[in-house]
């Protein structure tokens, strides 16, 4: 697990999304982030359900979704009803998430929002914790996230918190 001066990890709340960031933190290897195709399943194992991976298109002004774990299909009951960002703007959950996507792409670290309520339609009864993670092909931009997520019944985590930036 992740080192204790670490104060980005302590802000976790989540095991499951702090596995994932020990993991992203290991094949970033101190640089921006890993490139997409180092972050495998098998580097993933048991957490991949958890996660989903962003394309970021044109230096963050749109994001277009890639892969998204079971979990997070669960979450959403059905695939997005469009390819990118910019096709969802109507949906104020869907605005909320481009919103912290480009705060990661913009700060160039990782990002951990919540724990919070949901705001996804049909899921308010529920919190949810969030963390993205920049990915980068060039070492200078980020060109993709990665993603997880946790949720649980609502009011039964006491650590609701502000978004919260790696050092």
């Amino acid at each position: 697990m992740t080192q204790p001066e670490d104060n980005f990890a302590r802000a976790v709340t989540s095991r499951t999304l702090l596995s994932i960031y020990d993991t992203w933190k290991i094949l970033a290897a101190g640089r921006i982030g890993p490139r997409r195709a180092e972050v495998t399943p098998a580097q993933l194992r048991r957490t991949i359900a958890w996660t989903f991976t962003i394309e970021v298109v044109d230096g963050g002004r749109d994001f277009r979704f890639g892969f998204a774990g079971d979990k997070v299909m669960q979450f959403l009951e059905q695939r997005c009803a469009a390819s990118t960002l910019a096709g969802m703007k109507a949906s104020n959950f869907f605005a909320g998430a481009g919103n912290l996507f480009r705060h990661c792409v913009e700060s160039k670290k990782p990002l951990l929002s919540g724990p919070k309520p949901a705001s996804y339609p049909g899921k308010e009864h529920l919190e949810r914790e969030v963390l993205l993670l920049p990915l980068s092909e060039d070492g200078v931009h980020v060109t993709g996230l990665l993603g997880a997520f946790e949720t649980w019944r609502l009011g039964t985590n006491q650590h609701a918190a502000a978004p919260v930036l790696a050092e």
